[in-house]
């Protein structure tokens, strides 16, 4: 409680938004986006529509301003039919507020800016991807944020001149949770075989996600928008029992072959692939660049042509011990 602050600006997610959240979904039928049900998305629209409750607002008048945003939130949820119960979900809620109270409630902004001054280093954490991006991700399959980049700026209240180097992590392969277009999607023993060998279910939700090739069309897009300096490629070591590795480095869209990323990816995209040895050898155990098999540098230096971005970093396992640094001879 000492170490923990809580910026005055963040939002806070009502017992009603995540009721809204539900509703929401239940009205779009087949067409769901697949959200978390947390409640993210409406606290969102409350925030952009200027009527949203934030924390400092815990010290201000508090049972007022909730009450408001109750009332406006069960009108919509009158509007729609929808069925619920309060009574459970507000009283955890309520007890939850008089817990943060406990907390040091800061000026985030100031906060953060003054560490830069005094030359301390300043970790930020994000969630999500690229794709996922409410402005450049594959919409409407997005989440209500920033994901890329610049979020730690417009997040954090930190200048744009303030961030150095962009690290672009990503995975061997490509993965997708929820609905949303993914044209290199596998349906196959291959895909399911990635799914299993990369554990990969949601960490919020536990669904299992999509897999697929690696997309570098995705990629590429993704380093531009984040201007990345630096890839960091994740879960190598799921790809080595295959005999052959894909990487989509094109879409075919109504016959005609594009390498860029396009306005609307939902219907009819075809990947074009490119087809690599792969390596078939346990990685798991390796320490250093010099004990990658041929294959796999081949794949690295593919990809690396391909972004027109070094691969600085290799992750071949979870531990931390299985991060392999590239060029260090340099």
């Amino acid at each position: 409680k000492e170490r923990l602050h809580i910026s005055k600006k963040a939002h806070l997610i009502l017992p009603t938004h995540r009721i809204l959240d539900a509703a929401y979904e239940a009205a779009k039928g087949d067409a769901k986006v697949g959200t978390t049900g947390k409640g993210i998305g409406p606290t969102y629209t409350d925030k952009v529509s200027r009527n949203g409750v934030r924390v400092g607002d815990i010290l201000h008048n508090f049972d007022q301003k909730y009450a408001a945003a109750k009332a406006r939130h069960e009108q919509i949820l009158k509007s729609l039919n929808y069925e619920y119960d309060l009574t459970e979900l507000e009283k955890a809620w309520l007890e939850g507020i008089e817990y943060l109270k406990q907390f040091h409630f800061v000026d985030s902004e100031h906060e953060v800016n003054n560490l830069l001054k005094d030359g301390k280093s300043v970790l930020c954490e994000g969630a999500q991807g690229t794709m996922l991006d409410i402005d450049f991700g594959s919409y409407p399959f997005v989440t209500s944020s920033n994901t890329v980049c610049a979020g730690a700026c417009t997040g954090l209240g930190v200048a744009p001149n303030r961030i150095g180097e962009v690290y672009g992590i990503f995975k061997a392969y490509c993965t997708r949770v929820g609905a949303g277009p993914f044209p290199s999607e596998l349906f196959d023993e291959t895909g399911d075989k990635m799914c299993t060998l990369g554990h990969e279910f949601g960490s919020v939700t536990g669904r299992k996600r999509r897999c697929g090739w690696i997309d570098l069309v995705a990629l590429k897009y993704s380093v531009m928008i984040n201007g990345v300096t630096k890839l960091i490629m994740m879960k190598s070591d799921v790809l080595d029992t295959f005999e052959t590795i894909k990487a989509c480095i094109a879409y075919k869209v109504n016959g005609e072959e594009i390498d860029y990323f396009p306005y609307d990816i939902t219907e009819g995209v075809e990947p074009v692939y490119a087809e690599l040895p792969g390596w078939q050898t346990d990685m798991t155990k390796m320490q250093s660049e010099d004990e990658f098999p041929e294959e796999f540098n081949a794949y690295l230096t593919f990809l690396e042509e391909q972004l027109g971005v070094e691969i600085k970093i290799v992750s071949v396992g979870p531990d931390r011990a299985q991060t392999i640094e590239r060029y260090t001879e340099e």
